[in-house]
């Protein structure tokens, strides 16, 4: 997989040449360094400036797809007028339009309830961290010392199936974070190819993200003939095309773009 800063000149032909131009990022660990809890994943405001930028040119179509909650989402970023997707898209909004996930919004109540449970059941733990999203929730553990992840992991198990998920809910784990969503055929894939749908025809898509479920969203713009970039160290199993180191290598490539 080589990396996009050495191959750019290649690629930037095919950027060149598109009529227009669906730009997503993942938010986390891609336009934002990771941080100890989330609210502290501030985003960098040379991206921010890149980002408003590129929003500005009429080629260029510009969001941000994130499994934060849609109004912590806009709040991290806040540039008018982007594409927001929230909660691994399952509740987006663009200029003139808004989207929830009907099946998913049913099954709020039931993620709320759970997320009681686990707040009681896990909050012995030091450094453990259940976050409320409304149609998903996550249990962040990167402050938790190793010596208790062992034990953590056992716990939250427990309380995940004394809960009875059944059918009606998927737990995933990430970076340090375990994600709870509602079993619903719905990803950050399934969200970037609606929002394609709404971009200008002949978009080329361009998709940042550093996660496993970025994974469904490479795969979601390599059906649209777009362009994937890992963000993250090299031999790492992706389906990206590309990949980049970090963050400020992200936003190197933002101004590469911003530049033709």
């Amino acid at each position: 997989m080589p990396h996009l800063l050495n191959v750019w000149p290649r690629v930037s032909q095919l950027i060149a040449g598109a009529s227009h131009i669906l730009l997503l990022s993942d938010y986390d660990g891609t336009l934002a360094p990771i941080a100890e809890r989330p609210e502290l994943a501030a985003l960098p405001e040379r991206s921010r400036q890149l980002l408003s930028s590129l929003h500005g040119s009429d080629k260029i179509t510009a969001g941000v797809v994130s499994g934060r909650e849609l109004a912590d989402l806009k709040e991290m970023v806040a540039i008018p007028g982007l594409v927001y997707a929230g909660n691994h898209g399952m509740e987006m909004e663009g200029p003139g339009w808004q989207f929830v996930h009907s099946q998913a919004g049913k099954l709020a109540p039931l993620l709320a309830k759970l997320g009681d449970v686990l707040k009681e059941e896990l909050g012995n733990f030091e450094g453990v961290l259940v976050e409320g999203k409304g149609l998903t929730l996550s249990v962040h553990y990167r402050l938790t010392p190793q010596s208790l992840r062992e034990e953590f992991f056992r716990s939250l198990d427990c309380a995940l199936e004394g809960f009875g998920r059944g059918d009606d809910l998927r737990v995933t784990r990430g970076k340090e974070v375990v994600e709870v969503r509602p079993k619903v055929d719905w990803n950050k894939g399934k969200a970037i190819l609606r929002v394609a749908a709404s971009a200008p025809p002949g978009s080329l898509a361009i998709y940042f993200g550093d996660d496993l479920t970025d994974e469904d969203g490479f795969a979601a713009v390599h059906e649209l003939n777009g362009i994937s970039v890992f963000v993250g160290p090299a031999r790492q199993p992706t389906r990206a095309l590309y990949r980049v180191d970090d963050p400020r290598e992200v936003a190197t490539a933002l101004e590469l773009i911003a530049r033709l």
